[in-house]
This record gives C-alpha cells, sequence and structure tokens, in this order.
C-alpha cells in the first residue's frame, strides 16, 4: 500500500490539480502521471 492520507480526498482537491494541469503554468509538464488514491494504490 501507499501512505495513506487517513481520509477521502475531496472533490475540489482534485479539482485544483485539474485546473492546474489546465494551466499555462503546467505548460512544460510533460509524460507525468498524478494518482489521487488516498493513498491506497501500491506504489514504489
Amino acid at each position: 500500500m501507499g501512505i495513506t492520507t487517513g481520509r477521502l480526498t475531496e472533490p475540489e482537491e482534485t479539482a485544483v490539480l485539474i485546473t492546474f494541469l489546465a494551466s499555462p503554468a503546467a505548460a512544460n509538464m510533460t509524460g507525468t502521471e498524478h494518482v489521487i488514491d488516498d493513498g491506497v494504490v501500491k506504489t514504489v
């Protein structure tokens, strides 16, 4: 398992990430993966 946050992610928190990724500020971000799972999925 990943490191759990101990709570569910609020929709507004996901919206903040989506808004950032759709903005010019994220123009140089390429090939990234953002997992929003409250730390439930095992990661490295």
